[in-house]
């Protein structure tokens, strides 16, 4: 990507707080505080302390490295691929010398992701047709950088953050902001099935985050808008791309922010509480209540 722009010309951050090339691994073990972590916090203290201190879901974390990281390598990072991926052969295991094969194979590709044929296939139709975007021309003629990792701190309370955008293009002419883009894949691209995973993944929250990181570390004037490059996982794979409206980074903002709050008091307190234990009351989701309202006056 970039290939009529050289990274030596390139609009140097304003601070060191950004680095290129650290490995997922060297990135999800350091001790600032990620969108993920916050997230936990805006489901419970409970939650967090669970995932992120008692570290009670790493194995169940890790297996929830898919197809969406093989199509984000490959899209973003295609000379990353025989670092991280391998495709793995097939081995007759009825057998001692099929056995011995499959061992010494397993060895020497310990820590790489285990993919298909057919996996790769179908993650190269999702980069074809995400090439057909008009986000993906505007990756390709203002320079930027894929996976580079944010670090800064956080202005009220004090909490030292992290964030990795998929890609960012750096503030430039064109882009006085600058722009960062999130890639996500789905089982279902549309509109109102994307809108309901931004929802139950807290989306909103992660943007206003990276947002926030990325001003810091640029300077910029104001924040970046916020770009989704969504692809469908199954075929025929289709592909969308949003931009995040003034009213979603809004809603990001409140959570973003009440997730810091919590998140400072909890660490200050040393107090992890989980669900309310008060008595509520529950209803339907308000788009059944309003099928109903509309079925009952028709």
């Amino acid at each position: 990507m970039n290939a009529y722009f050289d990274p030596t010309l390139a609009p140097a951050p304003i601070s060191l707080n950004i680095v290129e090339g650290m490995s997922n691994a060297q990135y999800h073990a350091r001790p600032e505080y990620s969108s993920s972590q916050l997230k936990d916090m805006i489901r419970s203290a409970a939650h967090f302390y669970s995932h992120n201190i008692a570290k009670e879901h790493d194995k169940e974390r890790k297996a929830c490295m898919d197809f969406g990281t093989l199509a984000h390598t490959l899209f973003l990072e295609p000379e990353q691929f025989t670092n991280e991926f391998v495709i793995a052969p097939t081995f007759n295991r009825r057998t001692n010398a099929g056995k011995a094969e499959a061992a010494a194979w397993e060895q020497e590709n310990e820590g790489k992701i285990l993919v298909t044929e057919e996996q790769v296939q179908s993650a190269e139709r999702i980069i074809k047709n995400l090439q057909t975007l008009s986000m993906y021309g505007v990756m390709q003629n203002n320079y930027g950088m894929a996976e580079a990792s944010f670090f800064f701190t956080d202005p009220i309370f004090g909490l030292e953050l992290r964030v990795r955008p998929d890609w960012h293009i750096v503030p430039c002419s064109a882009l006085p902001n600058g722009l960062i883009l999130d890639l996500k894949t789905t089982s279902d691209a549309r509109a109102i099935a994307f809108q309901k995973q931004c929802g139950n993944f807290a989306y909103d929250l992660s943007a206003a985050m990276y947002r926030e990181g990325f001003q810091q570390v640029y300077g910029t004037e104001e924040k970046p808008d916020f770009i989704f490059l969504v692809a469908e996982n199954t075929a025929p794979f289709n592909v969308k791309q949003y931009k995040a409206s003034n009213l979603f980074l809004s809603v990001g903002e409140q959570r973003y922010y009440r997730a810091k709050e919590l998140l400072a008091e909890s660490l200050l307190l040393q107090k992890w509480d989980g669900y309310s234990k008060e008595l509520e009351e529950i209803n339907l989701p308000s788009y059944m209540l309003k099928q109903a309202l509309q079925h009952e006056f028709n």
